[in-house]
């Protein structure tokens, strides 16, 4: 071939060379092809070549919690995996150590063994406390889940509210019919306006406890006391007080609105008419607080007592309470005393031979019939998981539970197919108490009733402590009630026209007679009160301090009570091992004595101005003279048990 030739060719293809190697060849070739896909790895359709994510990844089902009100509540969460879990916070107001804390132990034991999802706060608050300290809490957003009431104080809580709405959840949407089918009529006393605030779990009654001992010392034949009349009971207790200083008839604590709402039905009396109104203001009260007069102070001769004479001893004793009440039974010093069945256990304890039986009729032939109060569960409306805490609340008041509580607390069931259990149908303790709240009231729900115990209490004070006559105490009470109620007056509470009411703020103590009124010249030595300051004469008050000594560091707060102030409470103020009130009271001799934070007496180890101590049974006692001196007992020693 030609050379020229051949050098033309070659250098024809160094030129092809060059331009493929400008253009770029397959070997240096970066150009990329974008893929589209899921680019999630934790997709179910992830596409691990994706370089673009086309949206369209696939995730599995989200499973948890889907329940909004519990605890672990997943808003991710399409499927629910049983994983819910509820946290409640309860309080309760059984008395710390006692039997009904027990059973109630057991049934929470029971509710948490069943019911492994939920985390239970269970919070112990005193009885007297709780329904205060829950408007408190409930108004300030940090109200329990669940709550333990009585049922005449529903109506007076749940008008308390939040927003406008009531602080205590209605339960009605809640409940089934055979549900409510299982509580009877006992569902009456917890609905108020066609609500349900709460479900009720037992019963209280008072019932009558006599001393088998005291009774055979005396030879009365009780054989048939259940069938006794009044009549024969009063008898009873006379023979027991004529037989000895040291013994008495009856002792109740006779000062107490629970303790004379007996009396009262005995008589033919209540505390509503049917249509809501208070009634306190009737010959009923009359009757029934002179009744208790004649128990107390007895009747000289030409009366119409049991004896030949017409006369009659007192039966019972002066001063009885709650705390000395048992312990006179106890020690044999007492015939009858007028109880609920939460003082059983203990009064059993003791080894005293006693039994308990329904109170008579009255000399009318109406039963005595005791207050029945009833205490169970209530939902507050602000808890975040309602449905469990309505859970809980049903398990609390329900079959189980009542069996629980009438066996181990001999509380009465208010379900009646409870019954019929066989640990309670053979318990004759629950068995009498019931036949006694087959006779009893049932405790009004009305918002009205806390408007009613306070009057009333003053009532028997102002009778007892005061002198007052029955009549006027009860109108001053009527008066009292209708005046916190904000109804009109049914009562005239200015019977003397001297322009002061004998109730409320500076009262009239004597509203017969116009010459006497609070600021009235009272000239002494006339024997009549004209300034109602308490005495008679110019005012000679005198202030001192009240003590409470007490080791027992379980003691964790002290009110004073006693007649210088109508035996009202008054919480002491600590300082160590000492609680002091002081006060401010006129000549006079005065009882008294203090509680602890759950309404147990104090006992009655007493120890006078001059450092000398006794305790012969009674509360403490001084006196304060005209001339503003202070003898007798002013310190209360309490010690805790070895």
């Amino acid at each position: 071939m030609d050379n020229k030739i051949l050098s033309l060719l070659l250098s024809m293809l160094m030129v092809s060379m060059a331009a493929a190697g400008c253009l770029g060849g397959d070997d240096d070739d970066t150009t990329t092809t974008d893929v589209d896909g899921c680019t999630d790895s934790t997709a179910t359709n992830y596409n691990p070549d994706a370089t673009v994510d086309d949206g369209t990844c696939a995730f599995p089902p989200v499973a948890g919690c889907m329940d909004s009100e519990a605890s672990n509540y997943d808003a991710a969460a399409v499927e629910d995996d049983g994983s819910c879990t509820y946290s409640l916070t309860v309080w309760h107001s059984y008395a710390l150590d006692s039997t009904e804390e027990e059973a109630f132990n057991n049934v929470i034991a029971a509710f948490e063994a069943s019911h492994t999802n939920y985390d239970l706060d269970v919070q112990y608050v005193p009885f007297d406390d709780l329904k205060p300290q829950y408007v408190t809490a409930a108004q300030a957003g940090e109200a329990p889940d669940v709550f333990r009431l009585q049922n005449d104080a529903l109506g007076e809580v749940a008008a308390n509210n939040v927003g406008g709405v009531s602080i205590i959840e209605d339960l009605a949407p809640y409940m089934t019919p055979a549900e409510l089918a299982a509580y009877g009529t006992s569902m009456s006393g917890v609905t108020v306006n066609g609500e349900i605030l709460g479900l009720p779990q037992s019963g209280d009654s008072l019932a009558l406890y006599y001393n088998k001992d005291v009774l055979d010392t005396v030879g009365v034949d009780y054989g048939n006391i259940s069938n006794w009349t009044f009549t024969e009971f009063y008898t009873a207790a006379v023979t027991v007080s004529m037989a000895s200083e040291n013994h008495w008839g009856l002792c109740f604590p006779y000062k107490a609105a629970y303790q004379f709402w007996p009396w009262l039905t005995g008589y033919g009396g209540s505390i509503f008419d049917d249509s809501g109104n208070p009634t306190i203001n009737s010959a009923s009260t009359v009757s029934a607080i002179q009744t208790i007069q004649l128990a107390l102070y007895g009747q000289p001769a030409g009366g119409t007592g049991v004896l030949p004479d017409g006369s009659s001893p007192a039966v019972l004793k002066a001063g009885c309470d709650w705390g000395n009440m048992e312990d006179m039974f106890k020690d044999n010093e007492v015939a009858f005393i007028i109880q609920g069945p939460w003082a059983y256990g203990g009064i059993e304890a003791s080894n005293v031979n006693f039994g308990h039986t329904v109170m008579p009729l009255s000399v009318l032939e109406i039963p005595f019939s005791p207050f029945v109060g009833m205490k169970g569960w209530s939902v507050s409306s602000g808890s975040d998981s309602k449905a469990a805490a309505v859970t809980l609340t049903k398990y609390l008041s329900g079959y189980d539970s009542q069996v629980e509580f009438a066996k181990t607390a001999k509380l009465l069931p208010v379900m009646s197919s409870v019954l019929d259990h066989p640990d309670v149908a053979s318990d004759s303790v629950v068995a009498g108490f019931g036949a006694q709240m087959a006779r009893g009231f049932g405790a009004p729900a009305y918002a009205a009733m806390g408007s009613v115990w306070g009057p009333v209490d003053s009532m028997l004070a102002d009778v007892f402590d005061n002198g007052m006559a029955p009549a006027d105490a009860a109108r001053k009470a009527q008066a009292a009630i209708e005046k916190a109620l904000g109804i009109p007056l049914t009562v005239d509470d200015d019977a003397d026209d001297d322009g002061y009411s004998i109730d409320g703020a500076d009262a009239d103590c004597n509203d017969n007679d116009a010459t006497v009124y609070p600021g009235a010249d009272d000239p002494e030595g006339d024997g009549i009160d004209q300034n109602c300051d308490g005495i008679d004469g110019v005012d000679v008050s005198v202030t001192m301090t009240l003590t409470v000594h007490t080791d027992d560091s379980s003691v964790t707060a002290v009110s004073f009570k006693g007649a210088y102030g109508g035996w009202a409470l008054e919480s002491g103020t600590q300082d160590g091992m000492m609680w002091t009130l002081e006060i401010t009271t006129n000549p006079g001799t005065y009882e008294w004595g203090a509680e602890d934070q759950d309404a147990n007496w104090l006992g009655t180890h007493c120890e006078d101005v001059d450092g000398t101590a006794s305790d012969d049974g009674s509360n403490c006692e001084f006196t304060v003279t005209a001339d503003g001196t202070i003898t007798g007992q002013t310190k209360l020693h309490y010690m805790a048990a070895m």
